[in-house]
């Protein structure tokens, strides 16, 4: 007598199969069960494949990433979340997953079998990192021990370009510099391998060294035009030892880099009101502040110093000096200790169009900015190497300004914050 072998029908309500039926067939050989050979790939639980062992699998649906999906390259290592795929067997399916760079999967970046089925509904695979600004392919199929299943319909996802951030270099202030009570802080530009996105600096203040707590932190734009980034900073500070560092970011690529080494600076406090005023308006420490110094940039041939109201709609107003064919819109002044005390001055005056290099070159500040008798005690006053120095700027014509006051302004009296910087 010659057995006729049951070809089982099933029809899937709600991904649960309800239903077999068998028809006669013609004699189907050797009677020994073998595996199936996987069905091609297909959109989700309706394609199914059976086993000569009687058993029908269907295809588990891809779940994530989702199809087209754009992942930076630090969003690795990647999770795969499949809906489980379903069978008539009792025996628990496993799984294997495929992820290639190409449709056909003959280039196979990452491909793992025998991943057992998740508790629930949905079963998950953290996968080795991939290599960056690649376009990726992905399946899976499950395997009920004697059978693959069908194998997905492939999805895509693009993994990004791989960006790495280095941990900055601290510039100024120096290792244990005397500074004002907000001081401007300058890092270096962060080195940085890939296409990276806005750079982001964090700065952080605190008073003790492993920064268990901050005093003060800050995150600030790199500054594409300079080689370093300034910061001024915005709280006072009190009197005593600060430590500081900076951490760079790529927040387009979900990049982070280490945070710097770590430096010291001490705060000196600074009263304008009790500094000595010299060849300039002597109420000057009283006059509003309403700028601030964003950076003091020191090359061998000047000390370029910027602020937030030299240019654009709230700038300062240009005025006309009494002798002058043309308007003049701010003074470039310095503060020093000389002999335990503080003394101003206010004394290049910049005009619309004057180069931020025409300050002097650092070396020559004695002879070209204090150079007769009208400075009294500032008279050749030249900054030693590492001395810290308070620059300011004020509006309109401060230099022999000392015949006016504030309720005399000729236009506007206005002045910045005082940044405390190290002469080189």
């Amino acid at each position: 007598m010659k057995t006729k072998p049951l070809i089982l029908c099933t029809s899937l309500v709600l991904g649960v199969v309800a239903a077999a039926c068998s028809k006669p067939a013609s004699p189907a050989g050797p009677s020994t069960p073998s595996a199936a050979t996987p069905a091609a790939s297909s959109d989700g639980p309706s394609a199914t494949v059976q086993a000569v062992t009687g058993a029908t699998l269907t295809a588990p649906q891809l779940v994530s990433p989702t199809d087209t999906a754009q992942l930076t390259f630090a969003s690795q290592p990647l999770t795969l979340v499949i809906v489980n795929a379903v069978t008539t067997k009792a025996t628990p399916l496993t799984y294997t997953f495929e992820v290639a760079t190409d449709a056909a999967f003959a280039n196979k970046a990452y491909s793992k079998s025998g991943v057992p089925q998740g508790s629930g509904a949905q079963t998950s695979l953290v996968i080795d990192k991939l290599k960056g600004a690649t376009q990726y392919y992905w399946r899976a199929r499950c395997n009920d021990g004697t059978a693959d299943g069908p194998n997905a319909k492939p999805k895509t996802f693009t993994v990004g370009p791989e960006v790495v951030l280095q941990a900055p270099v601290l510039g100024d202030p120096a290792a244990g510099a005397t500074v004002g009570e907000s001081p401007t802080l300058n890092v270096n530009r962060v080195q940085r391998t890939g296409p990276v996105g806005q750079i982001v600096y964090r700065f952080e203040v605190s008073e003790q060294s492993n920064f268990s707590s901050l005093a003060y932190s800050a995150t600030v734009n790199e500054r594409p035009d300079l080689p370093f980034t300034p910061h001024a900073v915005t709280a006072k500070l009190g009197e005593k030892t600060y430590f500081w560092r900076v951490q760079a970011s790529d927040p387009a690529n979900a990049v982070t880099g280490p945070f710097s080494a770590s430096s010291s600076f001490k705060v000196q406090l600074f009263n304008f009101s009790q500094a000595t005023i010299v060849n300039s308006p002597p109420d000057l420490a009283f006059w509003p502040e309403t700028a601030r110094i964003t950076s003091v940039n020191f090359t061998p041939n000047a000390f370029e110093v910027d602020f937030d109201r030299r240019t654009g709609p709230n700038r300062w107003p240009e005025m006309v000096p009494p002798g002058w064919s043309g308007g003049l819109q701010y003074t470039l002044g310095i503060c020093a200790n000389i002999n335990q005390h503080w003394y101003c001055s206010a004394v290049v005056q910049f005009w619309d169009g004057r180069s931020l290099g025409d300050s002097a070159p650092p070396r020559d500040v004695g002879l070209e900015w204090f150079y007769d008798g009208r400075w009294g005690p500032m008279l050749g006053y030249q900054p030693r190497s590492g001395e810290t120095v308070g620059i300011f700027v004020g509006s309109g014509n401060l230099r022999d300004g000392d015949r006016f006051t504030q309720a005399s302004c000729p236009r506007v009296c206005e002045r910045s914050n005082v940044a405390f910087v190290q002469w080189p």
